[in-house]
């Protein structure tokens, strides 16, 4: 599961690579690690919004949906999901249709298991500039947003950096991700294949990454393993 990301770029280098501007830019704030199972908020450009910022809160909701955020979680996890799997669910596939959106990040994260230990790895855009990742968005009946990064197993590219599953994000440049948010988007495994052309870099950081309750400055710096075979992609 990927239910972690960061996002570490400032609002104008964000507004300037995306050519789009922050709804309420006021309320961005940088962060090493988004955890998304306390409720978080992410950015986002939506289809039918493409020149503006939005926020997202992050676990996909169903369209106009009533009740809490948490009591939903709690029944089906939709931080993430496959592509796959959501589109064979009626009431997220009538959204990949017309709701899809771009996740802004500057990172995610994979885990890699080893000789009996899990090593986290911190995955990003070879010349750490901020990048998208795709998703798929609902509108709930008081007027939030709900968002749920897409993953699929078409690519696998990070794969000798995450061995616990076969999926992984959707991940788009910023000359890219405007595809995924097309009308005329083509949804078949070519589709997508042809739209993951960003070139990404991953490198193990500290364990400490497991720890919910802990983050600090320096959580995405390079942590060196002895053990571990793989200590990053270039």
């Amino acid at each position: 599961m990927f239910y972690k990301l960061s996002n570490t770029t400032d609002l104008m280098s964000i507004e300037s690579t995306f050519d789009a501007k922050f709804k309420f830019p006021l309320l961005y704030r940088t962060s090493p690690i988004i955890n998304g199972l306390s409720e978080q908020s992410l950015p986002i450009i939506t289809m039918d919004q493409s020149q503006s910022i939005d926020y997202a809160i992050w676990g996909l909701l169903p369209q106009n949906f009533n009740e809490g955020w948490e009591s939903f979680q709690n029944l089906s996890n939709t931080l993430n999901m496959s592509l796959d799997n959501a589109q064979q669910l009626d009431w997220i596939n009538n959204l990949l249709m017309d709701q899809r959106c771009a996740i802004i990040v500057s990172g995610f994260f994979t885990s890699y298991y080893y000789n009996g230990e899990i090593y986290p790895f911190y995955v990003y855009e070879k010349d750490h500039k901020p990048f998208a990742l795709a998703g798929v968005y609902s509108i709930l009946n008081d007027g939030f947003l709900t968002v749920s990064l897409l993953t699929s197993s078409l690519k696998d590219d990070l794969k000798g950096v995450h061995n616990l599953g076969n999926d992984f994000p959707i991940a788009l440049s910023h000359h890219n991700y405007e595809e995924w948010l097309s009308q005329d988007l083509d949804l078949s495994d070519e589709g997508i294949i042809n739209l993951q052309k960003l070139e990404l870099k991953a490198h193990t950081i500290s364990k400490e990454f497991y720890k919910n309750d802990i983050v600090f400055d320096s959580i995405l710096e390079r942590a060196q393993y002895s053990k571990v075979p793989v200590l990053s992609i270039k």
